[in-house]
């Protein structure tokens, strides 16, 4: 049995795509044979600093202190916890847990989740020289999307795409639900709605989304809004502009609360400016929706143009207006039916896990 030590500042109860990612690739090791722990932070009082959950032991340390002391943090909790277990592997997500790290003994694998990452890369300046340091210490380097692949120096690492998955018999329509939803969501029968399930910050675009409702012409469409952040304000006021009576803002919403949106649902929409390979798309696939989503990192690997959407230029409220009117003028609801044959035949976390479990070995090789 391989023991798999995941060091992620992102785990449940906090929502978000690396959460999503590390929960479920760590249940999927777990069923195909490894024992996955999970080194991650408190996020409330009432948390335990040991327990196991889902069959998954988790470790909890504190952050004390200020941001750059964070990574010397990490990686003295991380440095007593192998004194005491042993591990196979560890395997970090995300770049904080990075900064500090020293441990020379035991291989490390890195998950390019973020698009912090990517808008270090566009910045540029000193920022390269101290990514270079960083992604100097994995042996594996891995990535949910070819673009977070792309580092614009040599790495001595093997960098591996493997994808995001999704467990899709969890997001099967339930018809009940369907109409049960739509009824307190105030949706009539013959209307239409589109779930736009991500955060209001600037990388998922959902502003330009906004702005596309000045543009697009189907009467029967209706949005509904899962997630806050910093542009929800704004976001609200073009809809309330442009679309008035026909989007609903729901905020946040825990990961398992959303589930059964996507059943009230009939298409969903990435406008994104950034993208791993989609959960929340992946999400939507595997509940039969079609999707209109940007040509930007991993979404062109969900979306077949004509086939289960369309894809439009980031940045483009005209654009993405059109492709919306396209998809709702052809056969949508085949074209979801063709988002979950989709993720069925290449996204189970199943099939993630046997991949990512290969490369681990190969690196022990």
């Amino acid at each position: 049995m391989m023991n798999v030590l995941m060091v992620s500042l992102d785990y449940v109860p906090t929502v978000g795509g690396i959460t999503a990612h590390v929960y479920e690739l760590s249940q999927a090791l777990r069923r195909i044979g490894c024992h996955v722990t999970i080194a991650t932070k408190f996020v409330n009082k009432g948390q335990k600093p040991f327990e196991t959950l889902d069959g998954v032991d988790i470790y909890r340390f504190d952050l004390k202190f200020f941001g750059f002391t964070y990574g010397y943090q990490i990686n003295k909790f991380v440095k007593d916890l192998i004194r005491k277990k042993d591990f196979d592997i560890i395997h970090i997500h995300g770049m904080r847990p990075l900064e500090f790290y020293n441990i020379k003994d035991i291989p490390l694998v890195y998950t390019n989740h973020t698009s912090g990452y990517l808008k270090r890369i566009r910045k540029g300046g000193y920022r390269i020289p101290l990514l270079k340091r960083l992604f100097d210490k994995p042996k594996l380097f891995l990535a949910p999307s070819e673009e977070l692949l792309e580092v614009p120096f040599e790495i001595k690492a093997k960098k591996v795409f493997i994808s995001n998955g999704v467990i899709s018999d969890k997001f099967t329509r339930n018809e009940k639900i369907r109409n049960e939803l739509r009824s307190t969501l105030g949706i009539k029968d013959d209307e239409i709605l589109a779930i736009i399930t991500r955060r209001m910050v600037w990388k998922n675009g959902v502003k330009y989304l906004a702005k596309s409702t000045k543009y697009i012409k189907n009467k029967k469409l209706k949005f509904l809004f899962i997630g806050d952040g910093e542009d929800f304000e704004e976001v609200k006021k073009i809809l309330e502009e442009n679309f008035t009576n026909r989007f609903i803002l729901l905020g946040s919403k825990r990961h398992d609360e959303i589930i059964d949106y996507y059943s009230a649902s009939d298409l969903s929409i990435l406008p994104s400016l950034m993208e791993a390979t989609s959960i929340s798309g992946l999400e939507a696939m595997a509940a039969s929706l079609p999707l209109v989503g940007t040509r930007v990192g991993g979404i062109p690997v969900l979306i077949k143009d004509g086939v289960n959407g369309y894809l439009c230029e980031p940045e483009n409220p005209q654009d993405l207006a059109e492709k919306i009117d396209k998809l709702l003028e052809n056969d949508y609801v085949g074209m979801g039916n063709k988002s979950k044959e989709f993720v069925n035949q290449n996204f189970d976390w199943l099939k993630i896990a046997e991949q990512t479990l290969y490369e681990y070995k190969e690196l022990l090789k």
